[in-house]
């Protein structure tokens, strides 16, 4: 096979969907549009040990999140709760370089796994976010979906028949990690939802 100088092109699953289709509706009350993390690692560990997440911090200059349904930003950076010894770590950086660091700072019974594969992440803007969360889940968003002092929080739970984690900004917008698997659904519902 001979070497023509071209680096393979990487495309994100939305991204004939988001980019050929219009995303926002005449009134922008819901935007939808992706966001290109490079980096998703399921990260695990004991978040009692203080080494463990004294490391995490050192690594990626995010605060492990403790607390059941929070997720903690720092940057293009976020750290999101998923079980008392489970989280996501989100990332604008290389998963590689990402997943090697903490790898070498973490000590003990811990486990790093590369997911960026099989995930993609949607942001959701704009007055009708509120009454999309909740025609699209089962979840209970309530006051959640609307109140400014909720960001921060997060969920994992069905949206539109499928799983997501969906986590609320301290802007009002809303982050939908899907499956990749999930995307084309999630977008053609999404767009529907739009219009």
């Amino acid at each position: 096979m001979s070497n023509t100088g071209h680096q393979p092109r990487s495309e994100s699953p939305l991204h004939y969907g988001l980019t050929s289709q219009v995303t926002e509706n005449a009134s922008s009350s819901l935007v939808v549009r992706e966001i290109h993390q490079g980096c998703h690692l399921t990260l695990r560990g004991d978040s009692g040990d203080t080494q463990f997440a004294h490391a995490v911090l050192q690594v990626t200059d995010v605060t492990l999140p403790t607390k059941p349904g929070t997720y903690i930003r720092s940057g293009n950076t976020s750290i999101y709760w998923l079980g008392p010894n489970e989280w996501l770590v989100t990332a604008a950086s290389d998963a590689l370089s990402l997943e090697s660091a903490l790898r070498q700072e973490l000590k003990g019974h811990v486990a790093v796994v590369d997911v960026s594969g099989g995930q993609t992440q949607v942001n959701l803007s704009g007055e009708q976010v509120g009454s999309l969360l909740k025609k699209a889940s089962v979840y209970d968003f309530g006051s959640w979906a609307e109140a400014s002092d909720q960001s921060g929080r997060c969920t994992q739970t069905t949206f539109a028949s499928a799983s997501a984690l969906v986590a609320k900004n301290a802007d009002g917008s809303v982050d939908l990690i899907i499956r990749r698997s999930f995307s084309d659904y999630i977008m053609r519902w999404l767009l529907d939802a739009a219009r």
